[in-house]
């Protein structure tokens, strides 16, 4: 069955079957009624696919900035994790693609003992193993070298800096299920490895009671409440941590594979500068740098203490931050980007990025709530998402950015595209929570010409993979279309 998208454009017959549902209320019989929000014209009844929701399309040539197409493309609908395309696009206009984020470290001695104090720069990549040159072991060994540098070989504690403003944070809109796992690990000044925990379990048969075997890295202070049951064979990881920030209890609920000597999951620390001191400690110490019996905040007197001699890291670039934001969806390193844009105040960040999409188009619909689409508070339509991903065509930082974002049965979260004639010609972003399944990016038609194209299903009912082939549907429809 052949459909129009809209009173712009219709689709040649060659395209075969095309199906696009769009949830509107009315049911019947495995049909669905669609309307598109164009002229007003009534589409074909479709026959409902294997996932029900509501479908926004917007088609956008890149040579004119016409839009050609689309199907609901006014609704504002929740983008998941193409946020992370506004936000990336942000970071690259306020911030330029070489920016690097800053970690300061400080040599001070107080009579006969020396300590290394640190000024956390809200770096999302310090201590991770991420970036070729910038690993865990190069900051080690960068500071074991400061230290030799100054003749020390033995420090008595390592102290963070708090400089009275705010450490760490969690946006407020996130749903409390996320915060305790690693994909809603709060942001902050002083990060370590992605504020990440890795928590061991062994299970045994199908409903008894799991067993916690290790935490890594150690968390002496906080209190595990495992309710972790084996689950049926075959079954995967459905166990959630709940806990917020700060908060030294945390439930561990849900089921694990059974018979698994180790299985593993991964939480979020609750104290992340506490826990990057203790990370920076462990690590000194296999270096051999001797003492470091101590961590904690560093008082007023001992940060006002001048220093010795002091050291700079550097992350990462933004291009390399950006590539792995958007290549795996990375919502820590997404959200600390607002932190850099804001000069060290992530609402500040937030506000400005508002203004700058609000300045590009004063669009009523368009709610940007998070850095990472974790937040189901966003909310834009494929039509102005279009719109900005041509309109950013023509700035200078353009070309980088579009570097950043995986490549259709290549890179990244696309890298699995099974679809023969999409593979190479796609080149976007994804974005899953629950019941949101979307896409955005660049699609190479068969003509030659290049289009922005942004596919959004909201309300989805039954699991996210039972849209995918629809929307991949979509993709070959409009490729082959113009």
């Amino acid at each position: 069955m052949k459909i129009k998208l809209s009173t712009t454009h219709l689709l040649k017959p060659s395209l075969g079957v095309f199906k696009i549902c769009v949830l509107l209320g009315l049911h019947t019989a495995g049909n669905l009624i669609a309307q598109s929000s164009g002229a007003g014209d009534i589409l074909a009844v479709l026959d409902a696919p294997s996932g029900i929701g509501v479908w926004g399309i917007s088609v956008r040539d890149m040579e004119s900035g016409k839009e050609l197409s689309g199907l609901n493309q006014q609704f504002t609908l929740t983008p998941a994790s193409v946020q992370k395309v506004l936000t990336t696009a942000a970071a690259f206009h306020f911030l330029g693609s070489n920016f690097q984020f800053e970690t300061r470290f400080y040599l001070t001695q107080s009579g006969r003992e020396w300590f290394l104090l640190v000024a956390g720069g809200w770096d999302p990549s310090l201590g991770t193993n991420l970036f070729k040159g910038f690993e865990e072991k190069e900051v080690l060994d960068s500071l074991v070298g400061f230290l030799k540098k100054n003749k020390v070989s033995k420090i008595s504690g390592i102290y963070a800096i708090h400089n009275g403003g705010q450490q760490d944070l969690i946006p407020d809109s996130w749903p409390w299920v996320d915060l305790g796992n690693y994909y809603g690990a709060s942001i902050s000044k002083l990060s370590y490895n992605q504020n990440r925990l890795r928590l061991s379990f062994c299970t045994e048969e199908p409903q008894s009671r799991a067993t916690l075997i290790q935490v890594f890295p150690a968390q002496p202070n906080i209190v595990w409440e495992s309710y972790v049951l084996s689950g049926p064979e075959n079954s995967g990881d459905n166990a959630f941590i709940y806990a917020g920030l700060y908060q030294s209890t945390r439930q561990i609920l849900g089921s694990l594979p059974p018979d698994k000597m180790e299985f593993s999951i991964q939480g979020s620390v609750a104290f992340p500068a506490m826990s990057a001191l203790e990370q920076l400690r462990a690590g000194l110490l296999l270096k051999g740098v001797q003492g470091i019996e101590r961590t904690g905040w560093a008082t007023e007197a001992m940060a006002a203490q001048p220093s010795t001699a002091s050291m700079v890291w550097k992350s990462a670039p933004l291009n390399l931050l950006g590539t792995h934001i958007n290549h795996i969806s990375n919502n820590f390193m997404a959200e600390h980007l607002l932190v850099a844009i804001g000069g060290g105040n992530y609402n500040a960040g937030r506000d400005s990025v508002r203004k700058w999409l609000k300045k590009e188009s004063n669009n009523p619909g368009l709610f940007y709530d998070d850095g990472s689409g974790l937040s189901r508070a966003n909310g834009i339509s494929t039509s102005l998402l279009t719109h900005y991903l041509h309109s950013w065509s023509k700035q200078p930082w353009f070309n980088p950015w579009l570097e950043t974002l995986p490549e259709s049965g290549k890179t990244g979260t696309l890298a699995a595209f099974t679809s023969p004639k999409l593979k190479y010609s796609f080149q976007g972003k994804s974005g899953s929570i629950g019941q949101v399944k979307t896409y955005a990016g660049y699609l190479m038609c068969d003509s030659g010409k290049r289009v922005a194209v942004a596919v959004f299903v909201n309300a989805i009912s039954g699991p996210l993979r039972s849209v995918v082939p629809d929307i991949l549907k979509t993709l070959e429809a409009i490729q082959s279309s113009y």
